[in-house]
């Protein structure tokens, strides 16, 4: 019964629930979520230890494997495989501590094998440009277009700072088209150089380079790679390209020069070493002929160079060689 002025309340009784059954998983349910939070637990690991990963990593790719070569039998005998890796591995290990960038290519006669590093890419040629300036006149001489006991008076005009000995005589003396030569050959003379190309033309010089097959030189510019001036010594040395006379000339000028610093200090003393060196700024090399008992053509070029790094690693280079290629 309500009171007056009260209404009656007739409470709302809510229907008992019943407790709900947690579903029960099958396998494939299971396995979901195993594999999602394996996971999510590999996926939170590798991304904590990713810079440790990365490091190690590049650990293993900057530290050399030791490769040596492998043999081959024939007719029963071991014979060594031809594979420089191991020297060309040694070459890049000590050439990458250093500051620059550094080319090398190497030539063996005996057997026309060749390898190198970077040996492709464009240099500075500097004084290596000296070379098909040399050639150039020789052949000239061959075609009878030049005679190389023709006397030439230096001009003041004509001289050159740097390397060489002209630049420091007076002018009025008279040196022969050999002489100058000779004196490219022996001290790498700007003056005599600068004689030349006015008495050659660069057009001719280019001519010579371009018959030689090196492609990626261009005397305007003053460029070229290890290869072609690796190639320029090979062709000098076995196809003629002079008479043998003007050959044994030409590299008689390169043998013995004043400077003896780069990769004849690599090379014992009693081998013969004819090379050309290239200077200029950041730009230390050097190119030639090993004549040991199986001779070989070695050019070591650099760009951007420390010069008290360059003098170093020079000699060094050509040492590695040498020893590899006695081996070999």
């Amino acid at each position: 019964m309500a009171f007056a002025g009260e209404q009656q309340v007739i409470p709302q009784v809510k229907p008992l629930l019943k407790k709900q059954e947690k579903p029960k998983l099958n396998n494939g349910d299971r396995l979901l979520i195993i594999g999602l939070f394996l996971t999510t637990v590999f996926l939170s690991g590798f991304l904590y230890f990713q810079p440790q990963i990365s490091a190690f990593f590049q650990k293993i790719k900057k530290t050399p494997e030791k490769i040596t070569s492998p043999l081959v039998i024939t007719g029963g005998k071991e014979v060594k495989k031809f594979d420089p890796t191991s020297v060309l591995e040694e070459i890049k290990n000590l050439t990458n501590q250093l500051l620059g960038t550094y080319g090398v290519y190497v030539y063996r006669f005996e057997d026309g094998k060749e390898y190198g590093f970077q040996q492709n890419e464009i240099f500075p040629a500097a004084s290596l440009m000296k070379l098909p300036v040399i050639l150039t006149l020789y052949q000239e001489a061959e075609a009878g277009k030049i005679n190389l006991e023709e006397e030439y008076k230096l001009l003041e005009k004509d001289k050159r700072g740097g390397a060489g000995i002209l630049q420091s005589r007076p002018a009025g003396e008279v040196y022969t088209y050999r002489k100058l030569a000779e004196l490219m050959g022996q001290y790498s003379d700007n003056t005599a150089n600068n004689v030349l190309v006015k008495i050659l033309g660069p057009e001719k010089i280019q001519q010579t380079i371009d018959n030689l097959g090196m492609k990626k030189t261009n005397f305007a510019k003053y460029e070229t790679t290890p290869q072609d001036i690796g190639l320029f010594f090979r062709k000098l040395y076995e196809d003629g390209v002079v008479t043998s006379q003007h050959k044994e000339e030409i590299l008689k000028f390169l043998t013995k020069t004043g400077f003896e610093d780069r990769i004849p200090a690599g090379i014992p003393k009693e081998i013969r070493v004819a090379h050309k060196i290239g200077t200029e700024i950041g730009v230390f090399s050097d190119a030639g002929i090993v004549f040991s008992q199986k001779p070989f053509v070695l050019v070591i070029i650099s760009r951007e160079a420390k010069e008290s790094e360059a003098k170093e690693a020079l000699p060094k280079i050509a040492k590695m060689v040498w020893e590899w290629e006695e081996k070999n």
